[in-house]
């Protein structure tokens, strides 16, 4: 049976949440990946560079969530469940690294849905963007994701 997906949804802006980065999250998204560089790692080096501190690895946005968050409840505005979602793609544009004992703030909105068929059948792919600003209200980085969902 197919699925109508909820295109009413293109542009809506969810609430803002805050994310406190802590350091030994980002010491563990490093060793996670296999990345030893010793300004993701090490507090010496991290105090010694430019930034002062240490910096998280680019890809580590990923991990700013809104705990509170009732991810079933997106799915359902969606008009989906989670048996027909797949991960697409993501992709990060950083414009100062995250550092640890800083809160941002996560700003996700639907940036656009498309449809496509595959050789699986009918896709819908769900744009979504979390912009990331600091506590001054600028943007440090801004987060893609494509979620695919099977109709």
């Amino acid at each position: 049976m197919a699925i109508q997906i909820n295109r009413g949804l293109i542009g809506k802006e969810y609430p803002p949440y805050p994310v406190t980065v802590e350091r030994g999250k980002i010491k563990e998204f490093a060793r996670a990946l296999g990345d030893d560089n010793p300004h993701y790692l090490d507090d010496r080096v991290g105090a010694a560079s430019e930034w002062g501190d240490l910096i998280a690895p680019p890809t580590f946005a990923v991990t700013l969530r809104d705990e509170t968050a009732d991810t079933t409840a997106f799915l359902k505005e969606l008009g989906t469940d989670i048996s027909r979602i797949l991960h697409g793609e993501q992709e990060f544009e950083i414009f100062r690294p995250l550092q640890p004992g800083r809160t941002y703030l996560c700003r996700p909105r639907v940036v656009d849905i498309y449809e496509k068929t595959g050789r699986s059948g009918p896709m819908a792919f769900v744009v979504r963007q979390t912009a990331i600003t600091d506590d001054t209200n600028e943007i440090v980085a801004t987060m893609r994701g494509v979620t695919i969902v099977r109709l």
